[in-house]
């Protein structure tokens, strides 16, 4: 029996969720945090991945918002998506230059900044990917069936 991948880092080709992605823009603001959920959750009405796939998506579009170089209302979010016999593949990105994603000191009662360690515990593997360009977080669920 073959172990489990890895959570996290690069992908190679070959682990990747061969699809087509489904992607949408979105301003960068607070408020299209839901329209980005609903974009991925829709197609999912009896998918066992739904639920963690609305959260995860939250908490990636909400650190993107956050993490981001540029201001709130500046720029624009792509959210992508695709599924593939038992997998569900989500990317999130911005189009904001090279920014590292930095940890954040926690206090006794944070009122955010865990995003990133729910979508650790959650996802089945998960990643970012930065350059030029911006920065992408990636995350794929894995279970009996995608959708």
């Amino acid at each position: 029996m073959a172990s489990d991948p890895p959570k996290g880092g690069p992908m190679r080709p070959d682990e990747a969720v061969a699809a087509p992605m489904k992607h949408r823009r979105f301003l960068r603001q607070p408020e299209q945090v839901a329209a980005a959920r609903r974009f991925v959750t829709e197609a999912m009405a009896r998918s066992e991945f739904r639920e963690t796939a609305r959260l995860l998506v939250s908490e990636t579009v909400t650190s993107m918002l956050d993490q981001g170089p540029s201001r709130l209302g500046d720029g624009m979010i792509k959210v992508a998506y695709a599924r593939a016999d038992d997998r569900l593949r989500v990317e999130v990105s911005d189009d904001g230059g090279p920014a590292r994603l930095r940890r954040r000191i926690q206090g006794v009662q944070p009122q955010s900044g865990r995003g990133l360690q729910v979508v650790q515990a959650l996802a089945s593997r998960w990643g970012v990917r930065e350059d030029t360009g911006g920065r992408t977080i990636w995350f794929e669920l894995a279970g009996s069936r995608a959708g």
